[in-house]
């Protein structure tokens, strides 16, 4: 938590990097706190879904985009499917298109400076991504399944090859997620990292809190520390790459957690991590 602080502003709480918002970045990971929301009453939900009015999804993103003080801004987001699938966002075209229909994926990369990028998470790992150099930005949905298939290094090597980013000048934020303690996930997820990754070692233990405590046959995932170590793959280096180590569900009267509110039956809202350019 040493580079990031909760911040009052617009009657909603937010957390800062004050890292990206030295380095000239809008920036926020937004907590449950000051939106019209049933879920319960009174809160923040961002995630465009139909167990809430679309009126109050879109009362909380305006009163989002005020709180930054960039409400003329468009707010683009995704479609998210845990997959490793990124998309830019170059042109006013792209800009207008993805507005009025979100693109389906994980990642959204753009190089220009008039637009806000979001990513909506409640458990999954939030990152914000943005080139000291250009200007250019990123935002990252990490899940179990889309870490496993690579998706923050993805998003990396599309900056790089699309957007004449150099990984030395980026920096990466990562905002609330459900933390290790409480990650408790069967051994056929331990396998298929197995596969694909060969220090699956380092990012499982077999303790837990009590939140979630371990049970035969399952183990802890630190979906943190696997994104830190495929974004450190990509080239950035160590003193660039953030993490505000805050866990969702120990956290949870001020995060919304799937997870911890049994999001298969319960109504869960969504945070949002949000980034751009500060003209």
């Amino acid at each position: 938590m040493d580079h990031f602080n909760f911040r009052q502003a617009g009657g909603l709480e937010l957390l800062v990097s004050a890292t990206l918002e030295a380095s000239g970045f809008i920036n926020a990971f937004t907590t449950r706190q000051g939106g019209v929301s049933p879920l319960p009453a009174g809160t923040l939900n961002l995630g465009n879904f139909s167990q809430d009015d679309h009126l109050n999804i879109n009362e909380n993103r305006r009163r989002l985009k005020v709180a930054l003080d960039h409400n003329e801004r468009p707010l683009l987001t995704l479609q998210q499917i845990h997959s490793a699938d990124v998309h830019r966002v170059t042109t006013p075209e792209d800009a207008a298109r993805a507005s009025l229909e979100p693109p389906i994926g994980d990642a959204l990369v753009t190089s220009r400076r008039d637009l806000l990028l979001g990513v909506q998470t409640a458990d999954c790992l939030p990152i914000l991504i943005a080139d000291r150099r250009t200007g250019a930005t990123a935002v990252v949905h990490a899940g179990w399944r889309g870490t496993l298939a690579g998706i923050a290094r993805r998003t990396v090597e599309e900056m790089r090859e699309r957007l004449d980013s150099s990984p030395a000048d980026l920096l990466a934020a990562i905002g609330p997620a459900i933390g290790p303690c409480c990650f408790e996930v069967g051994y056929e997820v331990v396998e298929q990292f197995r596969t694909v990754w060969s220090h699956t070692a380092e990012l499982i233990s077999q303790s837990g809190q009590v939140h979630n405590p371990g049970q035969d046959g399952r183990v802890h995932l630190d979906l943190s520390l696997a994104n830190r170590l495929q974004l450190r793959e990509a080239g950035l280096p160590d003193t660039s790459i953030e993490d505000c180590n805050l866990c969702t569900i120990c956290h949870n009267h001020r995060f919304f957690s799937y997870r911890f509110e049994n999001g298969a039956v319960n109504p869960v809202g969504r945070m949002m991590g949000v980034i751009g350019w500060r003209e």
